[in-house]
């Protein structure tokens, strides 16, 4: 193992405990909740924007802070809203079942995080490297990392394909 399992392992470790601790309801609501935040937020702002006109004389400020403002009502929102929905799962006994698919979604995000670490370290670092071509969970990483690169610019794309090439070649010696 190098330095490179070792942060994977660790991600990956972090991710499964705190889905562990924090339950599916609320690592999902975290996500919808920023999501649905920046989608209202990003959307609806210019309603607030006249009652911020007599305490912000700035419209770029003014636009900003009630971005802003939206976008926390939003994710509190959500979070209240996750709140409730673990309370009365832990009121019907099926708490537990919110903490185990809670530890398999950490699992989910701890691999995302760390194929997107692969990318963005493929792409960066050259491909004579010893770093990734002797890990030995960076060829599973890649997996993953591949399907992932559907969702980066078209640039970084052609670039971690090209030096994936060579990281491979040398996985293969």
């Amino acid at each position: 193992m190098n330095a490179f399992d070792v942060l994977v392992l660790a991600i990956i470790s972090f991710c499964l405990i705190r889905g562990l601790f924090k339950g599916l309801i609320r690592e999902v609501s975290g996500i919808i909740g920023v999501v649905a935040g920046f989608y209202g937020a990003n959307n609806y702002y210019f309603i607030l924007t006249p009652f911020l006109e007599p305490l912000i004389e700035k419209p770029g400020t003014r636009n900003l802070v009630a971005f802003f403002i939206l976008f926390c009502i939003i994710l509190i929102f959500v979070g209240l809203v996750a709140v409730l929905i673990r309370k009365f799962l832990n009121l019907v006994f099926l708490g537990w079942v919110d903490r185990s698919f809670g530890f398999v979604f950490g699992g989910v995000k701890g691999i995302l995080i760390g194929s997107a670490l692969f990318i963005m370290m493929t792409t960066f670092i050259p491909d004579n490297s010893r770093f990734l071509s002797d890990s030995k969970s960076a060829p599973h990483v890649a997996k993953v990392a591949g399907a992932m690169t559907l969702f980066v610019s078209k640039n970084m794309k052609t670039d971690f394909l090209k030096h994936l090439e060579g990281i491979k070649a040398n996985w293969k010696q």
